[in-house]
Parts: C-alpha cells; sequence; structure tokens
C-alpha cells in the first residue's frame, strides 16, 4: 500500500431499507466480484470500515410518510461518526453505499468535521431527492436525504400529517450534527437530475439551485461544466460530490432501483467524476443504488466497477 492509498478509506453501508425497490444492498458485493473477475486488487490495497443494517427488519414499516426511519436513523447516524473520524484524521472517504439515503450521514459527518466550513455538494443524480415526509408521496427515505441536510420540511408544499413518533424521527435527521443544518441548500449544485415531482422544482426555484441537465452537460462538455461547477462553489471550503448510478441513462446502467431514460452516457459518467474529483477542495465522494438484480449481464456491474476504479486512481493521482 502506497501512502497516498493510506489517506484513503472506503465506507460500505450494507442498506436499502429507505428503497423503493430492495437489492442495492447486494451492490458493493457486486462490485468485489468484478473487481475479482478482472484480476483487480481494489479492495485488497484499500482500508475499509462497513456499516451494516442490523436491524433484521422484514416487516411493514409502522410510519406511512416517513418509511423504516426507526431503522434509517441508526445507520445514518454510525456513517456520520464514521466519515467525521476519517476527516478528523486528514484521510479521505469513499462511501460505497446501497441507498441513496446514506449521503444525509455523509454531509451530516461533513458537517461534524468541519463545523465552521462551507460545504458544497456536488449531486449527480437522476432524481432531486428533496421530499420531506411532509411532501412525498411514496414515504421512502431515500427520496429525502437532501431535505434532511438542509433541514427543510417544505410546509409551503405540505401534503401529509406526521405521527407523533415520524416527527420526532425525523428532526433527529435533520439536526443529526448540530442544531443547525448541515448543508445550505444554496450550497447544492444538481447535475442530470430529470426525474423530480413539482414539491421539489419549488425548492430548486426558490433557493436558485443550478441545475445542469444532460442536454446542457451534451452541449457543454464535461470541462465546461467542471470548470462552472467550481466558479459556483469558489467560495466553499470542501465540496462533497455524490453519485448516484441512476444518473445514467438505463441503457448502459439497467442495475439499479429507480431508472431514469434520457441520462447521461457511461463516458459522460465517468468523466464527469474524473474530472470533479480533481479538484482539491473536494474531501468526499459517494457511490449509491447499484442493484445487481436488475442488470441484464454481469458485465453490468464490471462497468459500475471501472467507474470506481477509474476515480479512485484520478484521485489517486491528484490528492
Amino acid at each position: 500500500m502506497t501512502d497516498m492509498m493510506k489517506n484513503i478509506r472506503i465506507v460500505e453501508v450494507y442498506s436499502d431499507i429507505a428503497g423503493y425497490k430492495k437489492g442495492a444492498s447486494l451492490g458493493i458485493d457486486a462490485l468485489k466480484a468484478s473487481s475479482k473477475e478482472l484480476n483487480a486488487d481494489y479492495f485488497e490495497k484499500l482500508q475499509f470500515d462497513s456499516i451494516e443494517d442490523d436491524s433484521n427488519n422484514e416487516g411493514e414499516s409502522q410510519f406511512a410518510h416517513a418509511k423504516y426511519a426507526d431503522v434509517i436513523e441508526p445507520i445514518i447516524s454510525k456513517l456520520a461518526h464514521k466519515i467525521k473520524d476519517i476527516r478528523n484524521e486528514n484521510k479521505f472517504p469513499i462511501v460505497l453505499a446501497g441507498d441513496h439515503s446514506s449521503c444525509a450521514g455523509t454531509m451530516h459527518g461533513l458537517k461534524m468535521a468541519h463545523p465552521d466550513a462551507e460545504i458544497g455538494v456536488v449531486y449527480i443524480d437522476a432524481h432531486a431527492d428533496f421530499h420531506s415526509p411532509y411532501t412525498s408521496g411514496s414515504g421512502n427515505m431515500h427520496g429525502m436525504p437532501l431535505a434532511m441536510a438542509c433541514a427543510i420540511d417544505n410546509l409551503e408544499c405540505q401534503r401529509n400529517e406526521l405521527s407523533e413518533k415520524e416527527t420526532e424521527y425525523w428532526e433527529k435527521l435533520k439536526f443529526m450534527a448540530s442544531s443547525e443544518p448541515s448543508i445550505k441548500p444554496e450550497n447544492v449544485v444538481f447535475c442530470a437530475v430529470r426525474d423530480y415531482q413539482e414539491e421539489e422544482m419549488d425548492l430548486i426555484r426558490r433557493h436558485k439551485i443550478p441545475l445542469y441537465s444532460v442536454a446542457e452537460i451534451t452541449q457543454k462538455g464535461i470541462s465546461s461544466t467542471v470548470e462552472e461547477i467550481f466558479k459556483k462553489l469558489e467560495y466553499c471550503d470542501h465540496i462533497y460530490v455524490s453519485f448516484d448510478v441512476d444518473s445514467v441513462d438505463p441503457l448502459y446502467v439497467p442495475g439499479t432501483g429507480t431508472p431514469a431514460m434520457n441520462g447521461l452516457s457511461y463516458e459522460q459518467a465517468m468523466q464527469l467524476n474524473i474530472e470533479l474529483i480533481k479538484n482539491k477542495k473536494v474531501c468526499c465522494w459517494e457511490m449509491a443504488e447499484i442493484n445487481p438484480l436488475y442488470n441484464n449481464s454481469k458485465d453490468d456491474s464490471t462497468r459500475i466497477f471501472k467507474i470506481l476504479e477509474k476515480v479512485t486512481q484520478s484521485l489517486l493521482n491528484n490528492y
């Protein structure tokens, strides 16, 4: 292991309880199988930690609008404290997660480690993930991590009344790092978001959050898009990049729980992440929602592993 490799810590989050479809918790092992088949030693040469869903919960959630919040809260809390510890050691966390609710824990952990810093977020996803239990039609919490990190209820668009217990867990999930929001919504930049509800778009408009559509990324090219993103976030001290594989068109990556057509090409997703991670302010990178149950072939997980491998190499070359 080189000195540079010692500065990177992989955090595996084996949970898909917040997702619409189950199976994303199998994504990490699918990546490991792909690594082995390619004779790569990715998972042997890097240090890693694992966070498990210890609930063994197979029944229906007791909550309608914040499903499994009682199971999700301890998972997100463990991840937040792990990210805090890694950043306090001045190391770079790469989070490999099941469903994308995990990223709320990552953002809370960054706030814990850097309480006085401006933290920017580059959110690459087909979905805005900006619902709260007050606005969500499904109650699936993988659609709420940005609202958790930004501590946003969006009561202007309220459609649900929460139970006392739901409210209690939602408050814990919003204010895990401190009594303030962990992320300011104006510090978020969206890439490839195309499947959202009006309640989420209302927030995006209200907070003037930049959204780079797939068409705009294609028209400008990856280099110019990345340059613009960092220009918008130049006042931030640290930047977190969160990559949901459903940002990629299902033509290239069908193995995900909530695919959305007209996404990034495989090459665009690869280059976008490779270029973003070169910036010295980027302090954490996450990949989520790899669901091998929906692969068309074994090669689908292999393609995702190659993104992980090449983005990590870009980090090693520039960290």
